[in-house]
């Protein structure tokens, strides 16, 4: 039913995940994993020659370093494609609206963005940034975070990850679920509720030099929403989110 594919640099994450998915899944699946701890391939092409082996209908590109907090989520995966046809992806963390300014998913809007992540740090704390919506099981958006996105295996051979243009570790969740969200549904479930295990967000030089670099590529394309309404001085509420990120991180000129 479900092929999973991590792309794995941690062994004991890496055996924390296998354990956790094996008694919380629920249902048939199968585990593909590209060892990347001394290959360093890019994931765009370690997902792209992954996928292209998996047996099942349903391909979720996975982190290792997270926890399911959720049992039978292998089935709701089933369950949300199988009534919904016109559904091609579902991730639990992702917005409604994917802005020109050089950013992430993340708008730090409110009513945009979506997700169903506890964070845990290595000292212990646990912080769920975004609360799901109250009383809504699913909600459209345009791009996904890369920690887990599951596609129809029909989706990713008609879009693939763009191996040519981004051959790092970011912005390869942003693009690819852009893309999909042009010829399908894009959604967030908040049925599935996932433990990220983390030492912070790496937003770093390599980070900043690929989303200048990104965003330049698509300037003709973004800002992307199927929203038809928009509220005042978005881009400038988005600069103002990702100017408060980047200030913490060493950042050359």
């Amino acid at each position: 039913m479900i092929s999973i594919i991590i792309c794995s640099v941690n062994p004991d994450d890496l055996s924390r995940i296998r354990e956790n998915i094996m008694s919380t899944i629920g249902s048939e699946y199968e585990l593909l994993v590209w060892d990347n701890s001394n290959v360093n391939k890019g994931l765009c092409e370690v997902y792209n020659l992954m996928a292209e082996k998996a047996r099942y209908e349903y391909v979720i590109f996975l982190h290792e370093d997270i926890l399911f907090d959720t049992n039978n989520w292998g089935e709701k995966i089933a369950a949300i494609f199988s009534k919904q046809p016109e559904i091609g992806v579902i991730g639990v963390a992702g917005s409604k609206y994917k802005s020109d300014m050089f950013s992430g998913w993340y708008t730090g809007i409110k009513e945009f963005d979506c997700a169903n992540i506890t964070h845990r740090y290595d000292h212990g704390d646990e912080l769920q940034y975004l609360l799901p919506a109250e009383h809504i099981s699913i909600e459209e958006v345009v791009c996904l975070d890369g920690v887990f996105i599951c596609v129809r295996k029909s989706i990713w051979q008609e879009i693939k990850f763009d191996q040519e243009n981004l051959n790092g570790f970011h912005f390869y969740d942003i693009d690819f679920t852009l893309r999909t969200a042009k010829v399908c549904t894009v959604v967030v479930t908040y049925e599935i509720h996932i433990v990220h295990i983390t030492k912070g967000g790496d937003f770093g030089n390599k980070w900043v030099a690929i989303a200048i670099s990104y965003h330049l590529f698509l300037k003709d394309k973004l800002p992307y929403t199927k929203l038809t309404e928009l509220p005042v001085n978005i881009s400038r509420k988005i600069s103002k989110t990702w100017l408060d990120v980047l200030k913490n991180y060493n950042i050359s000129w």
